[in-house]
């Protein structure tokens, strides 16, 4: 009997002396999609924050490809040790698993989800030469050239991507879907005027638009941003219902201890009363800091509402 106890007590002792060890050496950070867009914007800030409160290099390591999928695969089968997280948006974490065929990995059993770290509205942008200055003159020419205008996405898929699906069912708009490797390359062509319009992630599309080179039709969130307040809403520019806000959150493989998840989860939250809350706010970001629990279940809603999304849109899967 005490032989039986003391295994158990070992066994419980082991991951907490591991949790309080951790980490004791470099963390790798990996961001699905290439740098230069909002998701590795967010990894950066937060990897900061960690190596300050937890004293080892948080590095960043981009591994874009096929939506977000090949760098979530990557961390789904890394060892499940705590020195190899994934930042992802809500594509690999929710939406992926429908739009292809034979999915990498099933979200809910391939991570331990740590947090939800922000909310993160669109903003509707077209080119700085474009003839177009509201939605409704947008939606005016895309009745008159229906199939024409081109809309820019980060991937099948990405939130870009959705939104624009979204606002042409809402609109009743027909547009031509014109999917990049990452959103940094659809803002350059926006800007050049290869394409006639982007929802893109707010703080990527945030200094173009206030420097001039975009111009800023609406914003997808409730309510307006304080960095843009001439911009108005989706809802306050024509269309009642039209409301999208996107996210990006950090999990482990699979099968890492819990008390690692946790001091993680609590690293992130001390670094959220801080200078990263700051440094998140000005670049048009909502903080969240949720607890896992919390995360994974956003994560299964999520899911459920994007699948109702790909079906709508009949997106077929790739």
């Amino acid at each position: 009997m005490l032989n039986k106890l003391a295994a158990v007590l070992l066994a419980f002792a082991v991951p907490c002396a591991a949790a309080q060890d951790y980490p004791h050496k470099p963390v790798r950070l990996i961001v699905p999609f290439p740098p230069g867009g909002s998701v590795d914007l967010v990894a950066r800030l937060v990897g900061k924050g960690l190596q300050d409160a937890l004293k080892q290099p948080f590095v960043v390591d981009n591994k874009p490809g096929a939506s977000g999928n090949v760098g979530a695969a990557y961390v789904a089968k890394a060892p499940p040790d705590g020195y190899t997280l994934l930042v992802g948006s809500a594509g690999v974490f929710a939406a992926n698993q429908f739009l292809y065929a034979n999915p990498p990995f099933d979200p809910l059993r391939a991570f331990a989800p740590i947090m939800r770290i922000v909310d993160q509205p669109n903003i509707l942008v077209v080119g700085p030469k474009s003839p177009v200055r509201s939605v409704n003159e947008l939606i005016a020419l895309a009745k008159a050239r229906p199939g024409k205008l081109g809309f820019g996405s980060a991937s099948v898929g990405s939130a870009q991507h959705f939104s624009t699906e979204i606002f042409m069912q809402q609109a009743g708009v027909e547009l031509l879907h014109v999917p990049y490797k990452g959103g940094a390359p659809a803002l350059v062509d926006l800007m050049g005027g290869q394409i006639d319009m982007l929802f893109d992630t707010s703080p990527t599309a945030l200094p173009y638009a206030r420097s001039g080179k975009l111009r800023a039709l609406a914003i997808t969130g409730r309510q307006r941003s304080p960095l843009l307040p001439d911009v108005p809403t989706m809802k306050e520019a024509g269309l009642p219902d039209f409301e999208v806000v996107t996210w990006t959150g950090i999990a482990a493989p699979a099968g890492t201890p819990q008390a690692v998840i946790d001091r993680l989860n609590a690293a992130i939250k001390t670094a959220l009363r801080g200078e990263l809350r700051r440094q998140l706010e000005e670049t048009s970001l909502i903080p969240v800091g949720d607890s896992p629990e919390a995360f994974r279940e956003f994560m299964r809603k999520d899911a459920d509402i994007y699948a109702r999304l790909v079906k709508a849109a009949k997106i077929k899967p790739q």
